[in-house]
């Protein structure tokens, strides 16, 4: 059963996805540095510092107040018994609440350092935009998103457990592995979108270029997938001989998964002008 915070999340999301133009890319942003893990951590010491600083502030003004009610008799001193027995009390409340405030601020406090120490997590980037509605990229691309936020965690966990060095070459492989994806989803954007205009005789061209793009791309992301479960894999096996191989496999995998795609692209990527293509078909 999902947790109200997971479908409030996906709520949000499918409010995104009904928004469209500049305001889609600036709600998108602020709600990806919402969830981001170093946003929420930034937020939780700027709250706790306050949290300090507003207990300290109590917990002096408090203390002042006992004292001065302690230090001046002369001011009860004109009501008589009442006024002893007023001094009193409000000496030992005021006592009683700034001590009180002042636990609460250790305690805070400790808190407050407590989080200091505890490493940023690496800044997520900007969101990706989807592809449209309609196009056979938006759910690959749908599909790559998710692994890269599963690989991110995965693989922070692995730099928490020591292995660093292969977890920042399993990340650098998948950027480049990624970006080279997304340029074959803005290839058969680029083919759909000439597809209404082409006469009909070079439609079913560009339609089959447009099936080929996405097999290129599922066979990717398979890849993709391929290093995300790798990276899951050596999170469970922390501490073990085998977790370095592990991830060394499946980087290496990827890393050539990437380099075929550039060696069939071109440095440019699939060829997006179905004009050219269709003459020399």
């Amino acid at each position: 059963m999902k947790s109200r915070k997971q479908e409030l999340t996906q709520l949000g999301e499918a409010a995104l996805e009904q928004m469209r133009g500049p305001l889609l890319s600036e709600v998108r942003r602020r709600f990806a540095n919402w969830r981001d893990p170093r946003a929420r951590l930034l937020r939780q010491r700027k709250r706790t510092k306050r949290a300090a600083a507003g207990s300290a502030a109590s917990a002096g003004v408090f203390g002042a107040g006992a004292a001065a009610s302690a230090s001046l008799p002369e001011m009860w001193g004109a009501l008589g018994g009442l006024g002893e027995f007023l001094q009193y009390t409000s000496t030992v409340g005021l006592g009683g609440l700034a001590v009180i405030s002042g636990v609460g601020a250790v305690k805070v406090g400790l808190k407050y350092r407590r989080l200091m120490r505890t490493p940023l997590p690496e800044p997520q980037p900007e969101p990706a935009a989807l592809p449209p509605q309609g196009s056979a990229a938006r759910v690959p691309m749908q599909r790559l998103r998710d692994a890269e936020q599963s690989l991110r965690h995965a693989l922070t966990q692995l730099t928490s457990a020591g292995a660093g060095s292969a977890a920042a070459d399993a990340r650098a492989t998948a950027d480049i592995a990624a970006a080279e994806l997304r340029r074959v989803a803005e290839r058969i954007v680029a083919v759909e979108a000439a597809i209404p205009h082409a006469p009909e005789t070079q439609k079913p061209a560009l339609q089959a270029d447009v099936q080929r793009l996405r097999e290129e791309l599922d066979e990717g992301l398979d890849g993709y997938g391929g290093l995300v479960a790798a990276a899951g894999r050596a999170v469970a096996a922390s501490g073990a001989p085998e977790q370095k191989y592990l991830m060394q496999d499946a980087t290496d995998r990827l890393a050539g998964l990437a380099a075929g795609l550039r060696e069939i692209f071109g440095p440019d990527g699939p060829s997006a002008d179905p004009q050219r293509r269709s003459g020399q078909d």
